[in-house]
């Protein structure tokens, strides 16, 4: 119970860390228990960047055998997530278990449309890797209970855009959803839609979480496509 409780609280904090705004995103959770993003320092070793074919920046991270695109007019959170390769080694399960356990609260990567601070809002994408708490479980139905038992109590107002479902990602079978709800931060609120896609590797699972405001010029629903369709798993 106790690893389930620790993802579900995990999957909160992505939720809240994804939706990437200048100022502190208010919640019930102490500041030891709910880090920010920006404070938290990406997994590694293992991190290496390169130009793509159609113009943005790979980030690719070895020891994970994870890829994403970042498209060129888009940031990094922090700039040691573009920092250049250190070691690029394929770590095995343990090797990678060893790595998140030293680092539970600290995404892979987090990439926003806009370099922070922002006033409101910013789009952003944001990966995460943590260890598979229970074996067994389809991913829609561990992703259905992620949300009704974390994210939906963070969060009381949360609506489905696009209920949870199957999914595929690069190949691999995976969940989805997209949903609406509302964070307040520096005395504001900010109604947020964000796209969650959850993909199991082995004895870990990667969520993919890709937020902004529910309308206007920001809501870009093209971009995230895009890079999503850039997502790569090392096989």
């Amino acid at each position: 119970m106790k690893r389930i409780y620790f993802f579900m609280f995990l999957s909160v904090w992505m939720f809240a860390a994804c939706s990437s705004t200048s100022d502190i995103v208010k919640t019930d959770a102490s500041p030891a228990e709910m880090p920010q993003a920006v404070e938290s320092a990406p997994l590694a070793p293992a991190i290496e960047t390169a130009t793509s074919d159609a113009g943005g920046e790979v980030f690719h991270h070895a020891g994970a055998g994870f890829s994403i695109t970042k498209p060129m007019d888009w940031k990094y959170l922090s700039p040691e997530m573009a920092v250049a390769a250190r070691q690029s080694v394929k770590l095995d399960d343990k090797e990678l278990e060893k790595m998140i356990k030293a680092n539970p609260n600290a995404p892979l990567v987090v990439l926003t449309r806009y370099q922070e601070p922002y006033p409101t809002l910013n789009p952003s994408v944001s990966v995460n890797i943590t260890p598979m708490p229970v074996q067994g479980i389809p991913p829609k139905d561990f992703l259905s209970l992620m949300l009704t038992e974390g994210v939906q109590k963070m969060f009381p107002d949360m609506i489905y855009v696009d209920e949870v479902q199957d999914a595929n990602i690069d190949g691999i079978n995976g969940a989805y959803t997209k949903v609406k709800y509302t964070m307040a931060a520096g005395g504001k609120k900010f109604p947020t839609m964000t796209r969650m896609w959850l993909v199991p590797r082995g004895k870990v699972m990667f969520t993919v979480g890709m937020s902004g405001p529910q309308e206007g010029p920001d809501v870009s629903e093209e971009s995230f496509q895009e890079i999503l369709k850039s997502i790569k798993f090392d096989k």
